[in-house]
């Protein structure tokens, strides 16, 4: 369904036309059931990306761009090395290295985030350009424009309505159809979560048994390095 499309089922449900409730007041009721949704997990399927970025010649950190989910960083690969780096807090990476990132330079090793910037330990050097590849989830933006889709999977778009619908009974203290409404979002939300985020399960899963791989006509399981 599309905002315009919400918007109507809301009104239909509720029985009440856009002059007794307009789109200024029902768009920041769907936005914020957009945001209380999302905010249920932050590795989101259809929110999978992947950001190509360097750090460039004179500075010493690398600016992400402003739809990465930070908390929902997966990996950060070097592109020199293809080695993929290891996280640190910030408070644990100056501590292990040195409080200026302009001290300790070399190959790096580590990385840690700090005021939406990706740090690299040891840093190469503000002389030096550095390229990465950061893989994550993008945050999913919510747009009022009538023709657009949710950034959400379509099965949570009734959700929305049942959320929008608990917050205008709760503009005419209508507390018990609220909580009515309220519980149909939430029961819906987690019903569908579960079968959205379930993980692929065409492969068997060995605890300790290292990557599967593909020999001859069958899988076999290579064990771990010891």
């Amino acid at each position: 369904m599309d905002v315009a499309t919400i918007r109507a089922y809301v009104r239909n449900h509720l029985e009440v036309d856009d002059e007794e409730l307009p789109d200024d007041l029902l768009n920041i009721y769907l936005q914020d059931a957009f945001e209380r949704t999302v905010a249920l997990d932050n590795r989101w399927p259809r929110a999978e990306a992947a950001w190509s970025l360097s750090k460039v010649i004179g500075s010493i950190a690398v600016s992400l761009p402003p739809d990465v989910l930070i908390p929902s960083i997966v990996a950060v690969t070097s592109s020199t090395t293809a080695q993929r780096l290891i996280y640190l807090t910030q408070e644990n990476a100056q501590d292990m290295f040195a409080q200026s990132t302009a001290t300790t330079q070399g190959n790096p090793t580590y990385w840690s985030t700090w005021g939406r910037e990706l740090l690299l330990w040891p840093n190469p050097g503000a002389d030096v350009s550095y390229d990465l590849t950061i893989r994550g989830y993008r945050q999913p933006v919510w747009d009022n424009a009538a023709s657009t889709l949710p950034d959400i999977d379509e099965r949570l778009h009734p959700a929305l309505a049942y959320y929008a619908m608990a917050l205008t009974y709760s503009a005419q203290e209508d507390e018990i159809l609220e909580g009515v409404y309220m519980a149909r979002w939430d029961r819906d939300a987690k019903a569908f979560m579960g079968a959205i985020m379930d993980p692929p399960r065409h492969r068997p899963l060995v605890l300790n048994g290292g990557p599967a791989v593909l020999g001859g006509s069958s899988y076999y399981i290579v064990p771990p390095e010891s």
